[in-house]
């Protein structure tokens, strides 16, 4: 993965967020569909999700979708 790449969260993220997550926050799922990589720092991720949140993502929780 690199800067630039379209990316999603894992089927495993999903679930997880799905059925552990707080009650009471937003599902985020959704929002998780697609994102682009804007940085990293060697150890994370830092994705612009669609709905403009910029979050840092480990490796193992988002796939790529699509690469520049």
């Amino acid at each position: 993965m690199k800067i630039g790449d379209l990316v999603r969260w894992t089927e495993l993220e999903e679930i997880y967020h799905k059925f552990c997550g707080d009650p009471i926050v937003e599902d985020l799922t959704e929002h998780r569909k697609c994102g682009i990589i804007v940085d990293n720092n060697g150890i994370n991720f830092f994705v612009r999700w669609g709905n403009g949140d910029l979050r840092a993502q480990k490796p193992n929780t988002i796939e790529i979708i699509s690469t520049l």
